[in-house]
């Protein structure tokens, strides 16, 4: 009797499947524990427990070199046959290697299946979801997991109308469901038809546009109160800037950035 591998909601479930299915009871077999299953969070994310029964009569087999050899057939003479052109069959097609695939992060499917199990049930259809993991190329910046959904005008508007407040939580939200069951620190971003991507790239040319004016004038400018993940990126913008400096000021929905030249005393940026 062969091995049979049994999925079900937890480990004894699927070990008492597979014994059914056998008709044998535990001292007749040999459990492996494949994988222990989860239940997810809101049951987004959960995955079967799935175990292999092996009967112990079919470990106990005598191997294959110990059975008698079968008898021998004699096959049928052959008809002579030219040797294949070397040009007659294409070599196989390579597969890329694993070590020429981009890295990524662990947990990069699970975050796209989050985000898009989430859209769903807000009555939201994203026509495409996509992550990938992006790993910043000056290694100052710990890398993150960036999600793109695209959407059509209306939902869009669902999302990103009054101050960006849906897709603030929908991130959030993510973000907490992705961390529990990663165990990562690593942030995941969630874009919208490319606005953010477009609004990170404006508000960094801003900065530098804005570090220029400081350094002609010699005094700081204070920029409009932001929400933190915008202040964060003017801070990166202006990171390594040798020149002037960033810092936040203000308290709650008022803090706000503050460009300042920097002058020989000066501190490294506050963030």
């Amino acid at each position: 009797m062969p091995a049979i591998e049994v999925q079900a909601s937890d480990v004894e479930s699927a070990i008492a499947q597979g014994l059914s299915q056998l008709n044998l009871i535990r001292a007749e077999v040999k459990i492996e524990i494949l994988d222990e299953g989860s239940r997810g969070v809101l049951g987004i994310g959960s995955r079967p427990a799935r175990v292999r029964l092996t009967p112990i009569a079919e470990l106990t087999q005598p191997p294959a070199e110990n059975m008698p050899a079968p008898a021998e057939v004699s096959e049928p003479a052959q008809a002579d046959v030219p040797p294949p052109s070397l040009t007659a069959s294409p070599l196989p097609a390579q597969t890329p290697d694993d070590s020429e695939l981009p890295p990524k992060i662990e947990g990069e499917d699970l975050a796209h299946l989050l985000v898009e199990t989430l859209l769903q049930r807000m009555g939201i259809h994203p026509s495409q979801v996509t992550a990938r993991s992006v790993f910043p190329a000056d290694g100052q910046e710990e890398p993150y997991l960036w999600v793109e959904v695209t959407l059509s005008n209306e939902e869009e508007a669902l999302l990103l109308g009054h101050q960006r407040e849906g897709l603030k939580a929908l991130q959030a939200v993510a973000q907490t469901m992705w961390s529990h069951q990663t165990k990562s620190s690593a942030r995941l971003n969630v874009d919208v038809n490319g606005r953010r991507q477009r609004r990170e790239q404006q508000l960094t040319n801003m900065a530098r546009r804005l570090a220029e004016k400081v350094l002609a004038s010699g005094r700081a400018i204070t920029l409009e109160p932001m929400p933190a993940d915008e202040r964060r990126i003017v801070h990166l913008a202006l990171r390594d800037h040798a020149e002037v400096f960033t810092e936040s000021i203000g308290e709650g929905e008022s803090r706000k950035v503050q460009i300042k030249p920097r002058s020989r005393d000066t501190s490294a940026a506050q963030t």
